[in-house]
């Protein structure tokens, strides 16, 4: 009898299969880079292609590595990096077109005039790159209209391959991310805008629960049918992963980019104008919605250091070298390789190694970095400590791949003047996809989800408030000349 939930995750730099039985076990988890290329200033593109045949390779190496078949998976859940644009055969479900990233700015200036048309808009939104995206495909406005293209962000295009092109479907937290829905109404598309861009409606995936009878596999894919009962967005099934999902609840993730979410319960109440609301999950109908605060350059600074600079040979070294530099050498990062994120909002704003001498090594940058993660964090922090039910949290739980360091959490438990704690599982976005799946396929309860945010590691603050206070205050002096 199947028993077992197949979570896949496609991020901004990675692709993740998961194998969890129902009581919450990782019976194994395999992880493949994920190609960005960079075609020019501010752009941000990946192959469809590639990212499949990645993410089938991890996954026939996670059931070799677990020592299981298919033929024990109950049900599947997919998560993927949010905001993307695919545009697709319909037939073949192929990439017609390269994947244009979240973080891609070259939608910056169209943003801008799709919200002087009166409608809501972010550079990130896919209905801020959709428009240029249809004009490098020959014939795409033409092939849209027949029905012989569609779109949807990775999450839609995943399904729609993985079902042998029978469903198209994203879930509302990726409907909402893309700019095309009706906020008034978040159970359709905002008509004005396609009217607004000439789209039809068609084109857009249709809107559905995060969890449930979504969809099934084809036959082909995994030489049998599987149900796919959970699709949601990646930050978004992270919350799942702690039980995140009452009014106040919060967590932090840390991976290309840091982001902390904080659940608004059934109200999408606007708490900043850096930090609109954004839905959570929908289930049964009845959705769930939230706020976040992103720091768009974390991991993805870490690798530039590692990458293109050649500072360290890999994270795991930069790690190693942040915990020999002196926190008090002077030097200050900003890490805004792609603007700051919340709650400045300035993407024209730029990453900034700051108090640089003769005597400065590298060892003191990877330090530098890594306290100015934290203190984006906390800026972000500062702001969500006002929401509703925010005086009921006790401590920030965190997953991501810095939540692997200890003195990183310890830092960001001083910085923040509050505990931090650590999921057991580091990979939280997947896990909550897997757990997902596992409350659409009826085999995990919804009450008993608390059960599954297990936690390894608590640290409380070691210094003082008016010491985290100043070195806080330093680091927002070196910020303030980003975008000066």
């Amino acid at each position: 009898m199947p028993e077992l939930l197949l979570a896949l995750d496609v991020g901004t730099t990675s692709a993740r299969a998961m194998l969890v039985t129902a009581s919450g076990e990782v019976l194994g988890l395999e992880k493949r880079p994920v190609v960005t290329l960079f075609p020019g200033p501010g752009r941000a593109e990946q192959d469809g292609e590639a990212i499949w045949a990645t993410l089938m390779d991890a996954v026939a190496a996670l059931f070799a590595g677990a020592g299981r078949a298919v033929a024990d998976v109950a049900a599947i859940g997919v998560t993927t990096q949010r905001a993307g644009a695919v545009v697709w055969d319909r037939a073949t479900s192929e990439p017609v077109a390269p994947i244009v990233v979240w973080s891609d700015q070259g939608s910056v200036e169209r943003s801008k005039e799709i919200m002087a048309a009166g409608f809501p808009c972010w550079p990130q939104f896919p209905s801020a790159k959709l428009e240029a995206l249809l004009d490098r495909i020959a014939d795409g406005r033409g092939r849209a209209a027949r029905g012989e293209i569609l779109f949807g962000p990775i999450d839609s295009w995943l399904v729609h391959k993985l079902s042998g092109g029978a469903a198209h479907i994203t879930d509302l937290s990726g409907a909402w991310l893309t700019g095309y829905l009706d906020f008034a109404v978040p159970t359709q598309w905002n008509a004005g805008l396609l009217d607004f861009q000439g789209l039809p409606d068609a084109f857009l995936p249709r809107i559905t629960d995060s969890w449930g009878a979504l969809a099934r596999t084809a036959p082909n894919i995994f030489g049998r049918t599987i149900p796919i009962t959970a699709l949601i967005a990646d930050q978004q099934a992270g919350m799942i992963a702690h039980d995140a999902l009452g009014e106040g609840a919060w967590k932090a993730t840390y991976g290309t980019s840091a982001v902390l979410m904080a659940s608004l319960g059934a109200a999408p109440a606007m708490t900043h104008r850096a930090m609109p609301p954004a839905a959570m999950l929908r289930a049964d109908g009845a959705p769930l919605f939230c706020v976040e605060g992103m720091v768009i350059s974390a991991g993805s600074f870490i690798e530039w250091l590692c990458g293109p600079m050649r500072m360290f040979a890999s994270p795991v070294e930069f790690v190693l070298a942040a915990r020999r530099g002196r926190p008090d050498s002077g030097v200050f990062v900003v890490p805004a390789l792609q603007g700051l994120g919340a709650p400045h909002s300035r993407l024209d704003a730029r990453a900034l190694i700051f108090g640089l001498s003769p005597q400065t090594t590298p060892e003191e940058v990877a330090a530098a970095t890594l306290a100015a993660i934290a203190c984006r964090v906390r800026e972000i922090a500062e702001v969500l400590g006002d929401l509703p039910g925010a005086a009921a949290r006790a401590s920030l739980p965190v997953d991501g791949g810095l939540a692997a360091d200890p003195a990183f959490l310890q830092l960001q438990a001083d910085l923040l003047g509050r505990p931090v704690r650590r999921h057991a599982v580091r990979e939280a976005t997947v896990y909550g996809a897997a757990l997902a799946a596992g409350l659409g396929a009826g085999l995990i309860d919804p009450a008993g989800l608390a059960d599954f945010a297990r936690y390894d590691l608590d640290l409380a603050p070691e210094i003082s408030r008016d010491e985290a206070d100043a070195t806080f205050h330093r680091w927002q002096f070196a910020r303030a000349l980003a975008h000066a």
